[in-house]
């Protein structure tokens, strides 16, 4: 702490021994989200601040609706009522004005034009619906709020919300224009951090405005999911999300997190789960085949494929053997110049950890007294509570003499068609 204030990796640096204190980084509910996602691709985006030209089909989409919406209620508030035709005409316009080639259409068999369609349908849509937008009063759109999350003025946060407004009854209304094809359901809406976060802004701006409904608009559903946030509820998404920013600037190890999102991402060849995926796309069926890491993965697979039969069949002739032997009564058989002994053993076992049982089990010898002789320390667990740094500082030094850090490499095979969809 220097003069008051929190030292993160993102608010100071160290310049001939003196601590100097820049700006407070400033996170947005789309930056925590991406990290949550996949903290290499936060670490790239925002950290390493590497950008790229690239634009998905589905966000250009997305902008050019909520521009498209954005004039409908901002001339509404000048008395002026757009046509569906004039509103449509101007989406029109705004996408071929926009459009670039370096937007990535990832459904191969669907084009532009498939794109620009459905746009105009969510238009049309929501038009048709609350026209002539005087239901309520709009007080702003596209409208920036930037506030502190705490009274500590630790953590700072940016937001945009799309049409903030005002009904009769003195209700203020949250309002967030959705082009997904996905509806949630009415506890995911419950649960959304990003509008909940724009809740506390618009709160922080304007202490006294005390009632807040947030409302989503799923265009492709013409579906309204509404949503209200008690203190006590707010309270807690403000712990949660200052917990959420501690952990992100002082993480130090970004690790990749696969996922379905990862056929959209922009930096495969940044990243170590996708990058030799993108190396391969750029070259010709014959250099494909050739290419070391393919010949390699290739010849694992098809040893790994042979060794799983060989093991089949092993285990299908000792059981025709122990069949033999219980048959004929014998504990040794002959081969041509090899022999077999046989020993059929009873053994005491019990259910294992995750055996249905196991509970009861360890019930008896805890009430017994006895489980102090029985059980068996978990090296994982207590590998996860230092990690974790569950423990104080003491405990984990003393621990940690008796531990040391190894390299784990192990390889899983998979078929290629069970890595995409």
């Amino acid at each position: 702490m220097l003069n008051g204030k929190i030292l993160t990796p993102g608010n100071f640096r160290i310049c001939r021994g003196n601590v100097i204190m820049l700006m407070m980084p400033i996170y947005s509910h789309s930056q925590l989200s991406m990290y949550q996602q996949c903290p290499l691709k936060y670490k790239l985006c925002y950290r390493d601040k590497i950008k790229r030209d690239t634009e998905g089909v589905e966000a250009f989409l997305g902008t050019t609706v909520h521009e498209t919406l954005k004039k409908c209620y901002d001339d509404a508030r000048l008395t002026r009522v757009n046509t569906l035709d004039e509103l449509l005409a101007y989406y029109e316009n705004i996408w071929q004005q926009n459009w670039h080639d370096a937007i990535i259409i990832t459904k191969k068999d669907l084009g532009q034009e498939h794109y620009r369609a459905l746009g105009r349908k969510l238009v049309e849509s929501y038009y048709r619906r609350y026209a002539p937008f005087d239901a309520d009063i709009t007080i702003a759109t596209e409208m920036m709020i930037n506030f502190q999350l705490e009274d500590s003025r630790k953590h700072r946060l940016i937001g945009y919300i799309d049409r903030l407004a005002r009904t009769g009854d003195d209700i203020y209304e949250i309002h967030d224009y959705k082009t997904s094809a996905h509806l949630p359901s009415q506890e995911d809406a419950d649960n959304d951090r990003q509008l909940g976060l724009y809740q506390i802004g618009i709160q922080k701006r304007w202490p006294d405005i005390k009632n807040i409904r947030l409302i989503w608009h799923y265009l492709a559903f013409d579906r309204e999911l509404v949503s209200s946030r008690s203190g006590e509820v707010i309270s807690k998404l403000v712990t949660e999300t200052s917990r959420l920013i501690d952990e992100i600037e002082t993480t130090a190890d970004f690790r990749p997190q696969e996922s379905g999102r990862c056929e959209w991402c922009e930096y495969p060849d940044l990243c170590p789960l996708r990058k030799h995926f993108y190396q391969l796309e750029a070259l010709p069926v014959n250099e494909y085949r050739r290419e070391p890491g393919v010949v390699l993965v290739n010849k694992y697979a098809e040893l790994k494929e042979k060794a799983s039969e060989i093991d089949m069949e092993i285990g299908r002739v000792k059981e025709a053997i122990l069949d033999y032997a219980r048959e004929q009564q014998v504990e040794v058989i002959k081969g041509s110049d090899r022999k077999v002994r046989l020993r059929f053993d009873e053994k005491l076992k019990f259910p294992g950890k995750n055996d249905a049982g196991r509970q009861e089990l360890d019930s008896t010898l805890i009430e017994a007294g006895k489980w102090p002789e029985v059980s068996q320390l978990d090296t994982a667990l207590l590998a996860r509570a230092i990690e974790g740094g569950q423990w104080d500082k003491g405990l984990i030094y003393e621990v940690m003499k008796h531990g040391r850090i190894e390299t784990v490499s192990s390889i899983h095979i998979s078929k290629l068609k069970d890595e995409v969809e």
